[in-house]
This record gives C-alpha cells, sequence and structure tokens, in this order.
C-alpha cells in the first residue's frame, strides 16, 4: 500500500479505535514502520487468567491486523489446568519450574488449553476476521521430550513455517503449548507457552516478541521499572542477582529470541491497557530488550 493512502487508512482506522489528536500523531511513525511485519504474542498475565478480559486484547489485535500488522498468539492456560487438576483430585506438582505431566495430566491440559484456543478464536471470528489453531493435533510445532522425571514434557523443536505462510491475509494463527512428538505417534507434550514463543519468533525473524506477565517489567535494585536492556546488560544483571527467580527463564527466552533474528523483545504486564502502549506510544510500557542501544 502507498504509503500516503497506508496513512490515510490507518487515521481513519484510529480515530475508530478511539485514538485521536496527540496519541493518534504520535501512533502514525509506528504505523509505517512496523505495517506488514509480524509480532509473536504470548498471551498471559490477567489477560488469561480472568478471560472476560479476552475481548479487549482482541480488539487491539484486530485493529493492529487492519493495520497491515500480523499477530501470531501464542497461549498455556497454567491456573486454568491447576483449577480442572484440584477438581480431578489430580496433585500439582512441579520440578524446576515445570509441571510434571502425566498422561493424565496431559489429556486434560489438551481439553483445557483448547477450550482456551476456542475462546480465542471465537473472539476473533467475532470481528469479522478467521482464527486458525495449532494445537499437538496440526502438526505445526513438534518438541523432544525434556526429562523422564518430568512425563510428558518436552522443549519445542522445530515449527512448520510453510503453515503460516499458507494462512489467509484475514486469519490469525492462535498456538497452543501442547504440542506432538517429533514421531507423530505419540499423545503429544507439555511444553513451556515463552518457548514455543521464542521457537516462533526466532523462525520467522518476527519484528518483535512480546511476552505478558504478571508484572510490570524489570526491576532495577530500588525497585524501579528498567525500560530497555541490552542483551549484555540483562546478563550482567541475572549475573548480579538484580535478575532472578521465575523472572530469569523468561529474560532468557527474550535474549534467545534476539540471537536468533528477532528485532525486539518486550516483557510486559498482561492487562487490558499494556498491549497497545507497548506497540504504539513513545513511552511504552514493561522492559524491551534490544541487541543494541534503540533509534
Amino acid at each position: 500500500m502507498p504509503q500516503l493512502t497506508l496513512i490515510r487508512a490507518a487515521k481513519e482506522l484510529a480515530v475508530k479505535h478511539g485514538l485521536k489528536g496527540p496519541a493518534l500523531e504520535e501512533a502514525i511513525p509506528y504505523i509505517k514502520i512496523f505495517s506488514g511485519k509480524r509480532f509473536v504474542l504470548k498471551i498471559g498475565g490477567s489477560i488469561l487468567d480472568d478471560l472476560d478480559l479476552l475481548p479487549y486484547l482482541i480488539e487491539d489485535v484486530i485493529f493492529l491486523k487492519q493495520l497491515g500488522i500480523n499477530l501470531i498468539l501464542v497461549h498455556g492456560g497454567s491456573r486454568h489446568l491447576n483449577e480442572e487438576m484440584k477438581k480431578s483430585n489430580l496433585k500439582v506438582e512441579w520440578k524446576d519450574g515445570l509441571r510434571v505431566t502425566s498422561a493424565e495430566v496431559l489429556s486434560l491440559a489438551r481439553r483445557v488449553f483448547n477450550e482456551v484456543s476456542l475462546k480465542i478464536k471465537e473472539e476473533i471470528e467475532k470481528r469479522g476476521y478467521k482464527g486458525v489453531i495449532f494445537n499437538k493435533d496440526s502438526g505445526f510445532i513438534t518438541a523432544t521430550p525434556l526429562d523422564p522425571f518430568l512425563g510428558y514434557v518436552g522443549k519445542p523443536s522445530k515449527i512448520k513455517e510453510d503453515m503460516l505462510k499458507a494462512l489467509d491475509e484475514d486469519t490469525i494463527a492462535i498456538v497452543s503449548s501442547i504440542v506432538s512428538g517429533e514421531n507423530g505417534g505419540d499423545i503429544g507434550y507439555n511444553v513451556n507457552a515463552d518457548s514455543v514463543a521464542e521457537l516462533i519468533a526466532s523462525t520467522i525473524k518476527a519484528e518483535k516478541l512480546i511476552l505478558m506477565t504478571d508484572v510490570e517489567g524489570i526491576l532495577d535494585v530500588e525497585g524501579k521499572l528498567i525500560p530497555t536492556l541490552k542483551i549484555d546488560e540483562a546478563e550482567r544483571l541475572i549475573r548480579e542477582g538484580v535478575i532472578h527467580g521465575g523472572m530469569i527463564p523468561k529474560v532468557r527466552t527474550c535474549l534467545n529470541a534476539l540471537k536468533g533474528g528477532t528485532g525486539k523483545c518486550h516483557i510486559i504486564k498482561g492487562c487490558a491497557q499494556s498491549f497497545m502502549d507497548e506497540v504504539l506510544t513513545d513511552r511504552g510500557v514493561g522492559t524491551q530488550f534490544v541487541n543494541s542501544e534503540p533509534i
């Protein structure tokens, strides 16, 4: 689309979406930069915990889609699975941050995660677009077993990128983190959704990988948000213990994606307002990870 036509169309769409005045003028340069690019968004935080908030997120996803920005949505469903396991009197057990997954737990996870995928698909299709679900049965992602003690827990190994390329322009991919094994004959694997998002972003060389979480981003020793981190800076903060606990694997996910060819990575709080503020404003939200100093 020619730039003038793109800008005119973008302004009309943005006004319909509630952007006007200074906010609209601030968004236009980002729209020009990102039109035609691909983002990988791992849905998490309160958006995934409370699916009543999901329509707000999907409104933003559709808006960006209309601007020519293509998003691939990745999700897990850990808290929903915890609830269903308790109802079924199944023990919730973890090792090194990973869920011990028996065949029974995996079967339950497939059902729970598929319900989440269907809810996302429903919200997309309410707005006139199509959603396609990539789960264990699709064979889009394959994984290898991680640790026999963990049971059916895997590490994602590759994606079928041609399945993404084959999607129509009005279709949005919804990727579940219950995936198939490399031989295709097993019952599948439960994999970390952040790792799935990282693999997809690295494979397709996405413009952005965005991880939604329960926290604002990376905090310094005084508890203040760090807006931007380069790879070496993030590595130093891990060594110094500033980045610690459950944030380490998320940061590693971002750094690995950058090294794999992703343009930028972001950790943001998964709430109804955060997503668009990160994509289309100067201030942004959360913490962005870059290879070098951003322009």
